[in-house]
C-alpha cells in the first residue's frame, strides 16, 4: 500500500506514520531497532553514573572506555538514521543516484564507528580487571589484555576501511570487491576470540581469591553474560553475507543494519553488568579480604536509626576474698553490644602477704533490649584471662 493510499484511509485526528514498512521499504525496522538499542545503552550508562554517585565510588578508567562506547555509539546510530534519511532501507531503484553515494559514504563512517564501540566495552572490562585485582599476575594479564586487543582493533579498522577501491572504499554498490565477506570474517574471528578470553581472565582471577564458590559463580556469571553478544555478531556476518551477495543491497543489508545495533548494545550492557553493587561486593577483595562498600546517605542514616537501641543497665559486682596459696585460674567473658567504651577505674596493686586482694569482674553476659532473635549486626567479643598466683617457700 502506498502512502497516499494509507493518507486516505487515515481517521479524522489521526496523522501519517513516520514510515511504512512494505515489501520495497524497511526504512521502520531500522529506525525502530537503532532507536531501541540506543536508547537501552543510554540507561545501561546512567546506572552505571547513578552507581558511582549513590555509593560515592570514585570515577575510573573502566567508567571512562565505557562512557567514550556510549558516545560513540550514538554518533554510529545518528548516523545510520542519516542514513535512513537517505534511502537505506528502500529499494535501490526508488534512490537517487546522488543520495545513492551519500548513503555509501555514510554507511562506510558508520561501520568503523561500528568496530570502535564493540572494542572499547572490551577496554572497559579490561580496565575493571585492573582495578579490581590488585595482584601483579592479574595486573600483567589485564595489560596483555589490553595491548591485544587495541592491536586487534587496529588491524580490524584497517581491514574494513581499505577495501574495494582504495581512492573510493566506501562504494559497494555495483562494485567488485574481493575478499569483502573475507574481512568481515577475520573482524568477526577477533571479536569471537577476545570475549572468550575476557572471560576466561575473569575465572583466573576469581580462582585466586578466598571466597565462597557462590560468589565466584555470581562474579564469573556477571562477566560471562558478555558471551551472548557472540550471537548478535554472528548473524550480522551472516546477513552481511547476503547483502554482499544481493542484487538490492540497501534493500537486503536492512538485517545485517538491526544485528549491528542489538550487538552494539549489549556489549555496552554487559561492560555495565559487573559494576552493579552485588558483583562489586563479591569481586572487589584485597588480596582475598571482602572489601566494605560504601554505602549511600540514606543508608547511613538508615543504618544508624537501626542501631538505635536502649541498652539495660550493667551491674557492677565486686568479690573479696583472700589471695591463694596455690595456683587460680579466672576466667571472664565480655560481651559488647555497643560502640560506647566504658572506663572503670583499675583494682588497687595489692600483696599477698597480710593484704586483702580484690578482684573486679565485669561480666558482659547483657543483653541489649529487642535484640532476642533479631538478625542486625552485633559484634560479640570474647575475652579469656588467666591469672597464677605462686608462693616461693
Amino acid at each position: 500500500m502506498s502512502s497516499s493510499d494509507n493518507s486516505s484511509a487515515l481517521l479524522p485526528g489521526e496523522s501519517a506514520p513516520l514510515s511504512v514498512i512494505t515489501p520495497t521499504d524497511q526504512r521502520g525496522i531500522v529506525l525502530i531497532a537503532t532507536a531501541l538499542a540506543l536508547s537501552f545503552a543510554l540507561v545501561s550508562i546512567l546506572i552505571r553514573v547513578f552507581i558511582r554517585v549513590e555509593f560515592r565510588q570514585r570515577v575510573d578508567r573502566d567508567d571512562i572506555a565505557a562512557a567514550f562506547a556510549t558516545a560513540f555509539s550514538v554518533v554510529q546510530s545518528s548516523l545510520v538514521f542519516l542514513a535512513v534519511s537517505k534511502g537505506f532501507g528502500e529499494t535501490i531503484d526508488d534512490i537517487s543516484p546522488s543520495d545513492l553515494v551519500q548513503l555509501q559514504r555514510i554507511l562506510y563512517a558508520s561501520d568503523l564507528f561500528y568496530i570502535i564501540t564493540v572494542w572499547l566495552t572490551k577496554f572497559s572490562v579490561a580496565l575493571l580487571f585492573l582495578r579490581l585485582s590488585p595482584d601483579r599476575r592479574h595486573m600483567l594479564m589485564s595489560y596483555i589484555i589490553l595491548g591485544t586487543t587495541t592491536l586487534l582493533l587496529l588491524v580490524g579498522l584497517l581491514i574494513v576501511a581499505l577495501r574495494c577501491d582504495l581512492l573510493q572504499p566506501w562504494i559497494f554498490v555495483d562494485a567488485t570487491c574481493p575478499g569483502w565477506l573475507t574481512r568481515w570474517q577475520v573482524v568477526a574471528a577477533f571479536d569471537i576470540v577476545t570475549e572468550v578470553f575476557l572471560l576466561a581472565a575473569a575465572a583466573y582471577i576469581v580462582h585466586g581469591l578466598q571466597l565462597s564458590m557462590w560468589k565466584k559463580t555470581i562474579v564469573i556469571f556477571a562477566f560471562g553474560l558478555r558471551i551472548p553478544v557472540i550471537a548478535p555478531a554472528l548473524l550480522r556476518l551472516w546477513y552481511v553475507g547476503t547483502a554482499i551477495s544481493s542484487e538490492d543491497p540497501t534493500l537486503d543489508g536492512v538485517l545485517a543494519s538491526v544485528m549491528t545495533q542489538i550487538q552494539i548494545s549489549y556489549a555496552i550492557i554487559a561492560a555495565t553488568t559487573p559494576c552493579l553493587r552485588p558483583f562489586m561486593i563479591a569481586l572487589s577483595t584485597n588480596y582475598g579480604a571482602p572489601a566494605t562498600a560504601k554505602s549511600s546517605p540514606f543508608a547511613t542514616m538508615q543504618s544508624r536509626s537501626d542501631q538505635n537501641i536502649s541498652l539495660a543497665s550493667l551491674s557492677r559486682r565486686e568479690k573479696t576474698r583472700p589471695a591463694p596459696s596455690s595456683t587460680a585460674t579466672l576466667t571472664t567473658t565480655t560481651t559488647t553490644t555497643s560502640t560506647t567504651m566504658v572506663r572503670r577505674p583499675p583494682a588497687p596493686t595489692t600483696r599477698w602477704d597480710n593484704t586483702v586482694n580484690r578482684t573486679e569482674v565485669t561480666s558482659g553476659d547483657h543483653q541489649s533490649v529487642a535484640s532476642d532473635g533479631s538478625r542486625k549486626m552485633i559484634i560479640s567479643k570474647n575475652t579469656e584471662w588467666t591469672v597464677d598466683y605462686g608462693e616461693e617457700r
